[in-house]
């Protein structure tokens, strides 16, 4: 129905043959059975759980076809239109399910504020082009992985008391589908595909015929014995002899080796042709194959543990390795493992380790969970509950794809790659941090990088030059630490200057070294490597492009990384990599292989601590700074003086803002830099809601339509101030229109951007920017759009468009269509091709291509759609559906590494890994000019997004330099986790901000006293503190505040205020401990007066 024959030439005016794909559609719902074939029922990837650099399908619902409709046609359709779309048939088929008879729904709805639970009910599909496109057919051996997965949720239903529908009686119907489909997959589900690699198509339908008899078996024996010369023809098929005898050639010119592992292997598995055809091949490392074919004919579970397919479709389970290995006894074929073996005990290690993309390592206890847990569902004879004995006795072989690693009492689990990509990332840190001070042959003062970095035209030095002169020392004394050094950080938050600091090193570089020395510079995506070298002035590429490079080519076909077979380079002098908050630990392992450090006299890396984590594995970035402030901190350059902040006063342009970023740094949470009083100060302001300062407002919405209404209102009203102008109703498109070109002739994709930390829901990026795109451009909307984009629409690339993969566009000076690189994540406006521009305003005028001018790309005019010249000849084609969507509202991944001058922030209150510190603090500092933030309901998200445990960053176990495993239970917290007095307790090291409030936790918990740490007080008025620790004892609520840095005259400020509104609103309930050596006293003194309890 959606394959290629539907798609007629571009160019023809009709994107699709609808008369084949009208027959595709008759053929596709006509070989459903009615009381036998399955319905999957999934979300597509606007969904709750679906996150915009990951995005993902999700499984519902699963149910019993009852009946299929028939086709439907519009009424008062014109002869031209039913000739043009097969006779104007509608695009949708009613099918009717045996729900809730054979069927059910998973109850997501009950549990989505529930993360725990949503966790253990989540059906993701791993092969996620069954879900492709509105419906697709779904094979036995996959629907059998899904019904295991429904087997495993409504089982946890049950354990958890669900009440949501009969779950007792949804399993029994799911174990006997789970029997059903045994049965229809068959023993050798894989012989069609190897029957097609080896060109015996003949056989095929031979096969396919006796399977639906039952006789599977003989018809795979009598295929066997003819290949392997036992038979001289296959019962019940006519072939000419000299096809016979062409056949049984070719199969004996193969190894046996591949006729081994085709006919007494690959038969069992599920696989597809293009599988069996990598797997085969010579070159099956690229598929990251390391085994031979000799082993993997030992240990089929090899395939699991190591393929990786040509693209995300392209995936082998364990499950459907598993499905053949130990098949269902009814099938009447011998397992080729026991239940408990060694080599499936491995693989299901592996493939715990392969789903956790972001952790280095799991452990032991965790890993043998998760495992046990698959595995309880299954039947007795596939079920089978391993001990953490079998990882002692069949260590050796374990070991082989598995390293160990052991802390305290608990062993660690990681992949091979993965602890080898740490090691090399740790021992060449550790040799270039060993190496002497780089000699200078030209003098290098801090003079000479202030120098350097001033700007005689900056705001700040016209307005307030002391303080620029400060900033600036500050400044070039980092720049002078860290130039000698051969491996160096320049860390610091937005406004910082880490690039104005990076160019003056360049500079100096280049000074010191001759202009000649090899500078490399780095980034980790397009956008980030525009930027760095639009501010620089020197030639910067992604990470990537530098590897797929043909003088390196460490980048397999399918964008995975080679471990070894590169060439290494022993060019470079001088190794910048900018971002690198935002990379992950394959990329950096990566990079370092494909460089000879020999040649290397100095590696500088920069970034953004505070941000984001990387997309991927690790954290090796915050890992390098840790290292370095314990073991060479004279290599770290740490910028602490916020440029920005202070131009921003200067101007008297409101520090809103930084302000509120500040308390969302997580690098600050220790007791040591934490101002706890100047938290609670900000989080009070925010309270109100409303102007906070001339760059910040705050906004509460409750719902769809007030959202909506209040998204509305405000921009519109900011657009207003901005031009000057009073906009007209129903034409907000005018004054949209001046306000983006308002500083150039063009419109300026950073004016203004909206940010949401999902894709799905009303908040979410999906819904909003066809919400934008009606309130902004709606008038062009409705004349016409080419896959969801309007002329004038502002968009945003998806889709990495690299120098091996690039995107037609017109050069302004070349004055001609050419080919270049654009990549995921850059921003701009929609024009009329300027052959269209007369045309575009007519209304019979059909939108059938574009062009796109980016952000930075002023020279460029990006191509989209298709289109040919008055030759006939081809000029591009570009799909749009393939390249870029909507750009109004963007996620905050997406915004990262970028800074608009107006941004307006959706906060959603939702229960979600996704709100982290990290997630507040980007969104925040995106903005240069203005930030407006949409909350829902009130302060408290801001409130639990500022707390400790919030930090994603701080929860990922890594081990580069440091081995130093996180508790389990700090990943398995309820939504509630702080009112578990316990919990704090025990995980206080890693939760409350200082030692001393960690000693009261603890002797809290120890004396059984209940309390909850930083819960908002609210008082009658709405006024609210946070409280250390909140206490309810015998009916009187009590609330613990210890007291810090009383020499700090704006702390002793913030508390004799704070010690005001306790005795205004809650007299005679608030405990406080002070910092001294006598806490120990304090606390002895307390539980004995208010509590009756001894410390004894």
């Amino acid at each position: 129905m959606y394959s290629e024959d539907v798609v007629r030439e571009a160019g023809t005016g009709q994107k699709y043959d609808y008369d084949t794909r009208l027959q595709n559609a008759k053929d596709y719902f006509g070989d459903l059975k009615e009381g036998q074939s399955l319905l999957f029922y999934y979300a597509n990837y606007s969904n709750p759980f679906s996150e915009d650099e990951s995005p993902k399908y999700v499984i519902v619902g699963l149910s019993r076809l009852k009946k299929v409709g028939k086709i439907h046609y519009y009424e008062g359709v014109s002869d031209e239109m039913k000739a043009k779309y097969a006779g104007g048939f509608v695009w949708q088929m009613p099918v009717t399910s045996n729900y809730p008879d054979e069927g059910f729904a998973i109850p997501y709805h009950k549990y989505m504020d529930r993360p725990e639970v949503l966790e253990r009910i989540l059906l993701v599909p791993d092969y996620q082009r069954n879900f492709k496109y509105a419906t697709r057919p779904v094979s036995d051996d996959d629907s059998l992985a899904m019904v295991e997965r429904f087997i495993e949720i409504v089982t946890y239903l049950i354990e958890i008391g669900d009440d949501s529908q009969n779950w007792e009686e949804r399993r029994k119907w799911l174990l006997s589908l789970f029997t059903e489909l045994w049965k229809k997959r068959g023993a050798y589900p894989g012989l069609p595909e190897v029957l097609a690699h080896i060109d015996f198509y003949e056989a095929i339908d031979y096969y396919k015929k006796q399977v639906a008899k039952g006789h599977d078996k003989l018809a795979y024996n009598n295929i066997k014995d003819f290949l392997t010369g036992k038979a001289k023809d296959i019962p019940g098929i006519t072939i000419e002899a000299a096809r016979l005898k062409e056949v049984k050639r070719n199969w004996q010119l193969m190894e046996e080796e591949e006729k081994e592992i085709l006919l007494e292997r690959l038969t069992r598995f599920a696989l597809t042709g293009t599988q069996i055809t990598n797997i085969l091949s010579v070159k099956r490392e690229q598929n990251s194959i390391h085994a031979s074919l000799k082993k993997i004919i030992e240990n089929p579970y090899l395939l699991s543990e190591q393929y990786v397919g040509d693209d995300v479709d392209d995936i082998i389970s364990f499950h459907s390795i598993d499905h053949g290995i130990i098949p269902n006894p009814d099938l009447g074929i011998e397992n080729l493992y026991p239940k408990n073996a060694a080599e499936r005990f491995r693989a299901l290690c592996v493939d715990v380790l392969k789903r956790e993309t972001v952790h280095s390592f799991v452990s032991q206890t965790k890993a043998l969970f998760h495992i046990n847990n698959k595995l309880s569902y299954l039947p007795d004879w596939k079920n089978h509950q391993f001990t953490p004995k079998y990882f002692d006795v069949d260590a050796d072989f374990i070991e082989e794809a598995v390293k160990f690693r052991k802390y305290n009492d608990e062993n660690y689990l990681y992949l091979n790659e993965v602890h080898e990509d740490e090691r090399l990332i740790e021992s060449v840190m550790n040799e270039l941090q060993q190496r002497a001070d780089i000699p200078l042959k030209v003098e290098i003062t801090d003079d000479t990088f202030f120098n350097l970095l001033k700007d005689s035209n900056s705001p700040l030095n016209n307005k307030a030059p002391e303080q620029y002169e400060a900033a600036l020392r500050g400044q070039a004394k980092v720049c002078q630490k860290v130039f000698t050094k051969p491996v160096c950080v320049i860390a610091g938050a937005a406004g910082t200057g880490k690039t104005t600091i990076l160019k003056s090193i360049i500079k100096s570089i280049e000074k010191a070294h001759g202009a000649g020395t090899g500078i490399i510079l780095l980034a980790p995506t397009g956008k980030a490597s525009e930027r760095i070298k639009e501010k620089t002035g020197k030639t910067a590429s992604t990470i990537h492009s530098f590897l797929a490079n043909q003088n390196r080519a460490w980048l397999n076909e399918n964008f995975t990384f080679k471990r070894k077979g590169g060439k290494v380079d022993g060019s470079i002098t001088t190794l910048i990599i900018d971002e690198c908050s935002m990379i992950d630990l394959s990329l950096f392992a990566t990079l370092f292989r494909s460089i000879n450090w020999n040649s290397v006299q100095r590696l500088i890396l920069v970034g953004d601590p505070n941000q984001l984590p990387p997309i991927g594995r690790g954290k090796v970035f915050s890992d390098v700074i840790e290292w370095m402030k314990k073991s060479s901190n004279d290599n770290l350059g740490k910028l602490d003086i916020n440029v920005r902040q202070l131009e921003n006063k200067a101007k008297g342009d409101g520090n809103g803002i930084l302000e509120l970023a500040e308390i969302f740094i997580q690098e600050k949470q220790s007791e040591e830099q934490f101002d706890k009083a100047k938290q609670e100060q900000i989080l009070k302001k925010v309270q109100q809601g409303g102007v906070i300062d001339k760059d910040l407002s705050v906004h509460y919405w409750k719902d769809m339509d007030d959202l909506e209404l209040m998204l509305k209102s405000i921009i519109i009203k900011d657009l207003e101030a901005e031009t000057g102008e009073e906009a007209e109703a129903g034409k907000f498109y005018n004054i949209w229109g001046k306000a983006i070109r308002l500083t150039n002739d063009y419109p300026d994709p950073t004016y203004l951007q909206i940010l949401s930390p999902f894709r799905g829901e009303f908040y979410g990026t999906d819904y909003l920017n066809t919400f934008f795109q009606e309130l902004l451009n709606g008038y062009q909307a409705k004349k016409g759009q080419l896959d969801g984009v309007a002329l004038y629409d502002k968009v945003i690339q998806f889709r990495n468009r690299p120098k091996s993969n690039p995107i037609s566009a017109y050069s302004w000076n070349e004055r001609k269509n050419v080919k270049i690189d654009i990549y995921n994540g850059e921003i701009g406006f929609v024009n009329p091709h300027p052959f269209d521009k007369s045309k575009a305003g007519s209304p019979y005028f059909r939108l059938k291509n574009f062009q796109v001018k980016f952000d930075r790309r002023n020279d460029f005019n990006i191509n989209y759609g298709f289109r040919k010249d008055d030759y006939g000849k081809v000029m591009f084609n570009e799909p749009v559906e393939e390249n870029i969507e909507l750009g109004y509202v963007i996620s905050v991944h997406k915004a990262q590494g970028s800074e608009f001058n107006r941004v307006y922030f959706i906060l959603p209150k939702k229960s979600s890994p996704l709100m982290s510190m990290e997630l507040l603090y980007t969104a925040v500092t995106r903005a240069q000019k203005h930030l407006t933030i949409f909350a829902q309901e009130d302060v408290t998200t801001f409130i639990e997004l500022s707390k400790i445990e919030k930090s994603n960053i701080r929860k990922i176990n890594s081990s580069i330099f440091e081995f130093e495993p996180l508790p389990d239970l700090l990943f398995a917290l309820s939504s509630n986790w702080y009112e578990d007095q316990k919990v704090i307790a025990t995980l206080s090291k890693y939760f409350v901000r200082s030692k001393s409030e960690m000693n009261i936790a603890n002797i809290l918990q120890l004396k059984n006293i209940p309390f909850e740490y930083e819960v908002p007080k609210f008082a009658t008025n709405g006024s609210m503190y946070l409280p250390d620790f909140t206490i309810r004892w015998q009916g009187t609520e009590y609330f613990w505040e210890h007291v810090g840095r009383l020499d700090l005259p704006e702390y002793k400020s913030h508390w004799e205020t704070k010690q005001k509104w306790y005795a205004e609103h809650f007299p005679g309930q608030l405990l406080v401990t002070y910092e001294g050596p006598d806490q120990t006293k304090q606390i002895a003194d307390i539980l004995k007066t208010t509590f009756k309890i001894t410390m004894d």
